[in-house]
């Protein structure tokens, strides 16, 4: 996992519950004095650690915490890769282009993304079916970052996930309602 990914997880637990929470949690899940570099990658074992006690903490299933997360994160990203997001003039515009125009640019920035693949495809005028594919199965964080990005555009919506890779199928299949 990319070091970006610690960095804003980071951000997201000294935001919500300081420094200490965030130092006990390296102590308990990363070996001693980890700093975590934006473009490098580290072991997603030490994301999982850390995702697992930020969901305790917070008294959340690790669907509800990856969501959320994915949700922050969207934000996070948007706010250091401003150029990016403002390539697109609506959430439909984003959602449909992840993995033709965002994936690419993740891919010219950072060594070895290991990304998901995305398929969307608008369905009607508030709807678009998305499938998601990898094999860290973070679809929940998927969703939160679709939240993000709806946030982020003004839009509200609901997510269907009819289809889940948690649930043995091969891909996660997302119903995107919105308006």
């Amino acid at each position: 996992m990319k070091g970006i990914i610690f960095r804003c997880l980071e951000e997201l637990v000294i935001e919500t519950k300081g420094m200490d929470v965030w130092e006990h949690l390296l102590e308990k899940h990363c070996p001693e004095d980890r700093v975590y570099v934006s473009v490098k990658s580290y072991p997603d074992e030490e994301l999982v650690g850390l995702a697992t006690s930020v969901s305790q903490a917070l008294n959340l299933s690790m669907p509800e915490t990856l969501k959320a997360f994915g949700t922050y994160l969207f934000g996070f990203l948007a706010k250091r890769h401003k150029s990016i997001v403002e390539e697109f003039a609506s959430f439909e515009q984003l959602i449909i282009s992840i993995d033709e125009v965002i994936h690419n640019e993740v891919r010219k920035l950072y060594d070895e993304p290991n990304l998901p693949t995305i398929e969307a495809t608008i369905k009607d005028s508030q709807t678009i079916h998305l499938t998601y594919r990898s094999p860290r199965k973070l679809c929940f964080c998927a969703e939160g970052l679709i939240y993000g990005c709806a946030e982020h555009f003004d839009k509200q919506i609901q997510i269907e996930h009819p289809k889940c890779m948690h649930k043995g199928d091969q891909a996660c299949f997302l119903i995107i309602t919105y308006s």
